[in-house]
């Protein structure tokens, strides 16, 4: 029995953790596990596994990855019709009567936790030969399958997560790569639109088990450890625990964590003090600050203690944060979504994500669809296209409106520039919505953009009205610019006049004690002198980029 477990991730840096937990709960078996992903040519995929030769192909599927999953199983079946496909994952977890009748390439659907499933069918296949009694079908959890023309279910069932595996007992292969973590699986809260909300209590694994684990991706150099626990922070104890570990580990490794900011205790807060630059990335789900939106999904958070600890992040540690928003709520027109944003700009995270509500199959606000006139995407990922609240236009808006903050927020290029704009309105969003406007009328959401060009297209549609603007699009050119010399059409010098006479003046260590000891030319590459007049008279200033670095360090000289 050859068996063959795949894995379609988002993109080549990630590593399916589904894939790992899969294989070692099957490690009696002769399973080849093989990662792709899907930038990658299908039909390429789909030839790579027909050399395989499985006699069962196991696929690990969510939003991001079905609708290629099941182009690549339909053509597999074409050419090895006697290929036996199992599917699991929580896209098709929920609707497996939809799976299987829609779906007739595909055999078998493990729901839920596959840990003990996974094995059981193995186990089961390979001592019928590949037929299997309803007997045997009955006995594996979770399974769904066909008898009689009739999609059957069994119940599934939750994982002594103490009995299972450890996914990263090896690590051979994740060097600078994105790898998914979990220390505990369920979630204590019930957000409408989320799965985990239907997905049973929280249970943990045992901290000794998640400290060597941790430890061991940490000395295999991983660019990323993202935990994958819905709120890590549910138990502040625990939290503070593993917290504490991660910030004395000796890596460079950075660890993300999903946590609820206003739950966040003193003690952990003082705690985050001490972590290093670049070690902790906390992403924090606003999603919304209307009441009558919170209320209708069942979220509960106290927005000003929520204020208060992102602020206290933000102004007292190095941990890196990101706040999340979802448009297309329930009761949330485009004006009160604009509030939201406000809210969660004003904050000043590293990141803003706004992302646009998912109606996921198992999800309580799915069912609920009718009851906010939520009509969404027949394929996944089931995208609102509107609500009773918000029309297709206005959402459609919105998705120009959350480019324009990846590229002129998110990016931190623009910062000083982006921050005087908003000045300008009578909000952040009201910036952005207009920004959004005239980036439209300009046909601009139909190109790419380079760096530069984006640095061209603000001047153009606001420089006109204010003048200054360029000064600080100057600025932010020369902040985060190592190798050229600022555009003429922005005011840049084209010559090096102002830093050779710097150099010559002996000033320059006084400055900045890195160059004491490098040469003249070394210290040439290293430094730019500009001058502005952001209307408050003239101002000149020296940007000096240490080795490595793509932001400024800057010293006023006047």
């Amino acid at each position: 029995m050859k068996v063959v477990l795949a894995a379609l991730n988002a993109k080549f840096t990630h590593s399916s953790l589904a894939l790992r937990y899969l294989t070692k709960a099957a490690s009696a078996f002769n399973i080849e596990a093989v990662e792709y992903n899907i930038n990658q040519d299908l039909a390429q995929i789909t030839a790579d596994l027909s050399a395989r030769q499985p006699d069962i192909l196991g696929f690990s599927c969510y939003i991001w990855n079905i609708t290629q999953v099941l182009q690549i199983v339909s053509d597999l079946r074409r050419v090895h019709p006697q290929l036996t496909v199992v599917l699991g994952g929580p896209e098709v977890s929920f609707d497996t009567d939809y799976w299987l009748n829609a779906h007739p390439d595909v055999d078998f659907v493990i729901a839920g936790e596959g840990e003990k499933a996974w094995p059981a069918f193995l186990s089961a296949w390979q001592a019928g030969g590949g037929a299997l009694g309803l007997d045997q079908l009955r006995s594996i959890p979770g399974l769904a399958f066909r008898w009689d023309g009739k999609v059957c279910q069994n119940p599934s069932a939750y994982v002594d997560l103490g009995t299972v595996p450890a996914a990263y007992d090896e690590v051979d292969g994740l060097e600078n790569r994105i790898v998914y973590y979990e220390t505990t699986r369920g979630c204590p809260f019930r957000c409408a639109y989320c799965l985990s909300s239907v997905m049973g209590p929280v249970r943990e694994f045992p901290l000794d088990r998640c400290r060597e684990e941790l430890k061991r991706l940490a000395e295999a150099n991983c660019e990323q450890v993202r935990f994958v626990d819905r709120t890590f922070n549910y138990d502040p104890e625990r939290a503070y625990d593993l917290i504490e570990f991660m910030i004395g580990l000796d890596t460079t490794t950075r660890f993300q964590l999903e946590v609820s900011g206003d739950i966040l205790t003193p003690r952990l807060l003082e705690l985050l003090t001490r972590a290093p630059e670049g070690r902790l990335q906390f992403e924090i789900g606003v999603q919304s600050t209307n009441p009558a939106t919170l209320a209708a999904i069942s979220r509960r958070q106290n927005l000003r203690e929520l204020a208060e600890k992102v602020t206290h992040l933000t102004s007292h540690t190095k941990v890196r944060v990101l706040l999340d928003l979802i448009a297309g709520l329930p009761h949330e027109g485009f004006e009160r979504f604009g509030e939201s944003f406000d809210f969660v700009y004003r904050l000043k995270p590293h990141r803003i994500h706004l992302g646009f509500l998912k109606l996921l199959r198992g999800s309580r606000l799915r069912a609920q669809a009718d009851e906010f006139g939520c009509v969404y995407t027949e394929r996944a990922p089931y995208e609102v296209l509107q609500t009773d609240s918000m029309s297709y236009g206005e959402l459609a808006h919105l998705h120009v409106i959350e480019d324009l903050v990846e590229k002129y927020r998110n990016s931190h290029r623009f910062e000083r520039s982006v921050d005087y704009l908003t000045q300008q309105f009578a909000s952040p969003f009201k910036f952005f919505d207009d920004f959004a406007h005239r980036w439209k009328r300009r046909d601009y959401h139909w190109q790419s953009h380079s760096h530069l060009g984006l640095y061209r297209i603000l001047d153009q549609l606001y420089g006109g009205e204010y003048p200054v603007l360029r000064q600080y699009l100057r600025w932010d050119f020369r902040f985060r610019e190592p190798k050229r010399a600022a555009p003429s059409w922005l005011g840049g010098r084209q010559d090096r006049s102002k830093e050779n006479e710097l150099i010559r003046s002996g000033r320059l260590p006084e400055l900045v004690p890195d160059v004491q000891n490098c040469p003249p030319r070394e210290i040439g590459r290293r430094i730019f002198v500009e001058e502005f007049d952001f209307g408050f008279g003239r101002e000149t200033w020296l940007f000096y980029f240490a080795p490595g670095t793509v932001r400024a360090r800057v010293v006023r000289l006047e």
